[in-house]
């Protein structure tokens, strides 16, 4: 868990979150990292030291909106294509996170199973042609 200590010069700081404690000086305090997707931003970089957080992660990092394990838009692309590796199915060339999520309808679709028989076939098809021209 992300730890945040308040470096800054006064004392006593107000907190950022009416749920918790006035911030101390010097004194670390563990937050999760959905606070700080929600507060980091006013976290000044003078004031507050941040520890195993980075506004670039949270950027990346996916939420299941539906919380059934199966992509949708709050996964992020990369762990889309993790997803449908698990199936065995890779786009061809750069899918962009649409396209993938496309996949994702084909892949847990009842009618579906034909055409992911098709594009697991595809997908191993390309494989071997790239073993073979290396």
């Amino acid at each position: 868990m992300p730890i945040v200590t308040y470096i800054g010069r006064s004392h006593v700081r107000r907190a950022t979150d009416s749920r918790m404690k006035d911030w101390e000086q010097n004194r670390p305090v563990e937050v999760t990292s959905a606070w700080l997707d929600h507060y980091g931003v006013r976290l000044g970089e003078e004031d507050f030291r941040i520890e195993g957080w980075t506004p670039e992660s949270a950027e990346e990092r996916s939420v299941d909106k539906g919380g059934d394990g199966i992509p949708d838009e709050g996964w992020s692309r990369k762990d889309i294509s993790k997803w449908l590796a698990a199936y065995n199915i890779k786009p061809r060339g750069y899918a962009t996170k649409t396209q993938l999520l496309e996949l994702v309808a084909t892949v847990m679709s009842p009618d579906g199973v034909a055409e992911t028989e098709e594009l697991v076939a595809e997908s191993q098809e390309e494989e071997t042609q790239e073993g073979d021209e290396e």
